[in-house]
């Protein structure tokens, strides 16, 4: 993902040319959506379709929470705003997205645990998991309610430990989905928090970043630092993504390349590798022309 949307050079992607123009960056929204998708799909085999569809919406909400708090805390820079409505304009539309994603957060998360998945009602997993989506929520209803009241340092506090309860939720949503070896949950939350990461970047990027880049010059000018410092996260964002999804795949079904072919979940697992080495192939473009 990178800001030289309308460039048209092209990457060369399974001996077939993408034109760089031709892939938006809600194309690439829709990508990581479709790839995540197919993750669980993957990961949530013998659970009904329902339960894997809640399970998806759990992981993007809690995600997009978690990706774009960490951009809102490490990567955006009030000091690169001299215009105080440009600040205000990017604020609240980060606001109104934040607002989405808590409240999906907080209704996804509640009906996933209510099917009961994984370790039982006071497993590590759903503790985590409980604890993480009324805390988000609390602490979101403090932010809106206090935020006149309190000062930059305290909102930053408050914020940041969102940013943590949060996380504590995607903790407890690894756990559910596997809650068999350390190794395994280690591994599976290395994954989806480096998914989380990319998706919350993305949604910053298609709904905050380029309508600031469109409608005010000023706002673009401190918005594109944010988005390269943002792109500089993709080369170990990547490899984390596909090194951790390796051993999952390995875990599911070997590495016998016949079972991997001739399986639903093998095409599954094409379609993910697929799209990781589309969206690799466009960050490196992105590198190339932008450095």
């Amino acid at each position: 993902m990178g800001m030289g949307e309308r460039e048209n050079s092209g990457v060369s992607v399974l001996g077939r040319t993408i034109r760089i123009q031709g892939l938006k960056p809600r194309a690439v929204l829709g990508l990581l959506l479709g790839a995540s998708l197919a993750g669980i799909w993957i990961a949530n085999t013998a659970n009904p379709v329902l339960v894997r569809v809640l399970s998806w919406l759990t992981l993007v909400t809690v995600g997009v929470l978690v990706g774009g708090l960490y951009w809102r805390l490490v990567l955006f820079d009030r000091s690169g705003f001299t215009a105080e409505d440009a600040y205000r304009t990017v604020r609240h539309r980060w606001q109104r997205i934040e607002t989405i994603a808590v409240l999906g957060v907080v209704l996804s998360g509640s009906v996933y645990l209510g099917f009961g998945p994984g370790d039982g009602p006071f497993g590590p997993g759903h503790v985590a998991l409980g604890i993480g989506v009324i805390a988000v929520l609390v602490l979101w209803v403090g932010l809106r309610w206090l935020a006149h009241a309190l000062s930059t340092r305290w909102t930053v506090a408050a914020r940041s430990t969102l940013l943590l309860a949060a996380l504590a939720s995607l903790a407890g949503f690894a756990w559910l989905e596997t809650g068999t070896r350390l190794l395994d949950w280690v591994v599976r939350l290395a994954h989806v928090g480096a998914v989380s990461l990319w998706l919350g970047g993305a949604i910053w990027h298609n709904f905050v970043v380029l309508p600031s880049v469109r409608s005010s010059p000023e706002a673009g000018k401190a918005m594109k630092p944010q988005a390269r410092a943002f792109r500089r996260h993709l080369p170990v964002v990547i490899p984390v993504v596909f090194i951790t999804g390796v051993y999952q795949t390995a875990g599911l079904i070997g590495w016998s390349a016949p079972a991997l072919l001739s399986s639903p979940i093998g095409h599954l697992i094409g379609f993910k590798l697929f799209v990781l080495t589309v969206l690799s192939g466009f960050v490196a473009a992105a590198f190339k022309r932008n450095g």
